[in-house]
């Protein structure tokens, strides 16, 4: 092996070239493989914390651990369309970003993506057998799309995938064992909806009958020509004895076992053709405002998944021109969206989106907060700490914002950034009481403060107007009052006494942290809590 770059600390690449006995360094951050590179052998780069991977066309094979265990480090991976063989244990808890796979992959591995951090996997059309532990862990993937052709899902191969929503079983395929539970686990989204594992197995290779239009769309990624196909299966031509035309197909109306319309189905896709959604919501405008069996609308998984900039701005005009006295669950969406391995940044575009075009609308931080507090045993991986500040810092900054002194303004932030947040046990139940009893104790600081410094500064006045023996005539002549005030020296109070009396105990060191007399404020959020 032999690199251009090695040096982790200055964030350089590392090449790959796989020549000579060298180890893959230790450090190393960024990773480009050689296009003299066509197989990359087992565990070369595991158990390191890498964070971007280059694969170079002329790649062929991923030997088994390859990128294992980098602790969901890896943000940003291409894969090569000369790719064939990805082996076992290829990405095991290791990708932190969406992956997608091209058509022209012939093997997957066992464990191959188990433990990854995604929100939804397409399983490419060459691959006919699902091998066991293949997405295991995936937490937070709500979306798997598998082609029609698959003929066995292996054991163990969806376990802990807590919140998998959008998912189809071939009817004729050979479903191993535990697929989705596992034993002494929070129950998982389909298993909410149907109890049993073998009820959810029953549901889902059913899904689609006598839902042509369902179908169509589930399956469109693996279609070449869909629009057409999906246009004339909407205008279903009707029988020889009527002498109209075409008709509308309402199947495309209905909810399949889950809930999910169309629309729903098409934006949990991991890709997305703007055309699709333009038929869909045309031919079936209420696919936009019907709630699926957990309450969620299209524009949900959208965000969830994030959608592309244009299929998100499309279902918003859509829903203004259609609907616009709509109400959205910004609540739920909030909610799903927060109990998830879900990138913060798709949380922060939907609140972004909100606080742009429905301001108006509620969002009720009282009640997420509380549910994020509680003790979960959903397992997740590290993002769960950065998730939980993002959650946190959202949904006080509307009471935060109102503090006038920015040393209680840092003092509640660093409170939230300096939180060690748990998943089990009592939840964080403690850290939350912390904070609201910080900001209440604030707010309730500030009408005495205002009292206290309003008495030295009339106290400054009257002592300004005694010195200069004004008593009687202060009393008749305001210009005098008014030089009084004015060089009574009251300043002092706001730049001498208010940092002293808003100084806030560090509760570790016992020692105090001063204001200064600077209270304005840059937060831009207006969510109410």
């Amino acid at each position: 092996m032999s690199s251009n770059a090695s040096n982790a600390t200055n964030n350089e690449v590392f090449v790959y070239t796989g020549e000579g006995g060298a180890a893959v360094p230790r450090d190393v951050v960024r990773v480009r493989v050689n296009p003299t590179v066509t197989s990359i052998p087992s565990h070369a780069f595991a158990n390191r914390t890498i964070t971007e991977v280059e694969l170079c066309e002329g790649l062929v094979e991923i030997g088994d651990g390859s990128f294992g265990w980098c602790g969901n480090s890896i943000t940003k991976i291409n894969i090569p369309i000369s790719l064939r063989w990805i082996n076992n244990c290829a990405f095991w808890n290791s990708l932190r970003c969406p992956i997608r796979l091209h058509d022209g992959i012939e093997s997957i591995g066992e464990g191959a993506f188990a433990y990854c951090i995604f929100t939804n996997f397409r399983v490419p059309p060459l691959i006919t057998e699902i091998p066991q532990y293949m997405i295991d862990g995936c937490k937070s993937m709500f979306s798997l799309e598998l082609p029609k052709d698959v003929t066995e899902i292996g054991n163990e191969a969806l376990t802990s995938c807590y919140c998998l929503r959008n998912v189809a079983f071939p009817p004729n395929a050979d479903v191993g064992y535990n697929i989705f539970i596992e034993e002494g686990m929070e129950m998982t989204d389909l298993q909410q909806l149907f109890g049993s594992e073998a009820q959810i197995i029953t549901a889902l290779q059913l899904r689609f009958n006598g839902l042509p239009i369902h179908s169509i769309v589930y399956y469109h990624s693996y279609q070449e020509g869909v629009l057409q196909i999906l246009i004339a299966a909407i205008n279903m031509r009707l029988g020889l004895h009527r002498t109209s035309g075409n008709e509308l197909d309402l199947t495309g109306n209905q909810q399949d076992c889950l809930g999910m319309t169309p629309l729903h189905i098409l934006t949990c896709s991991s890709i997305h053709d703007l055309e699709l959604y333009r038929v869909i919501v045309e031919k079936y405008p209420a696919n936009l405002i019907t709630e699926d069996r957990w309450g969620a609308l299209p524009l949900l998984y959208a965000f969830w998944g994030a959608a592309p900039t244009v299929i998100i701005q499309f279902l918003l005009e859509s829903y203004r021109s259609l609907y616009p006295d709509h109400v959205f669950n910004w609540t739920l969406m909030v909610e799903t969206m927060g109990r998830c391995d879900t990138p913060t940044e798709s949380i922060e575009n939907l609140l972004r989106v909100r606080q742009m075009h429905f301001p108006e609308q509620p969002l009720d931080w009282v009640y997420l907060l509380n549910k994020f507090a509680e003790p979960s045993s959903r397992i997740y991986e590290a993002p769960f700490q950065e998730r939980m500040r993002f959650l946190f810092t959202r949904g006080m900054s509307s009471r935060v914002k109102a503090l006038p002194f920015e040393v209680w303004r840092d003092h509640i932030m660093n409170v939230i950034q300096t939180a060690e947040f748990k998943q089990r046990k009592s939840g964080n139940s403690d850290i939350l009481h912390r904070i609201q009893a910080n900001i209440i104790h604030f707010e309730d600081e500030l009408p005495k403060l205002k009292e206290i410094t309003t008495i030295l500064e009339l106290a400054l006045w009257k002592l300004r107007m005694n010195e200069n023996g004004h008593q009687d005539m202060a009393t008749h002549d305001s210009n005098v009052r008014r030089q009084c005030r004015t060089t009574c020296g009251a300043d002092v109070v706001i730049f001498h006494v208010l940092p002293y009396l808003t100084a806030v105990v560090d509760e570790e060191s016992d020692s105090y942290v001063e204001s200064d007399s600077d209270s304005t404020s840059d937060d831009e959020s207006s969510d109410t809590m």
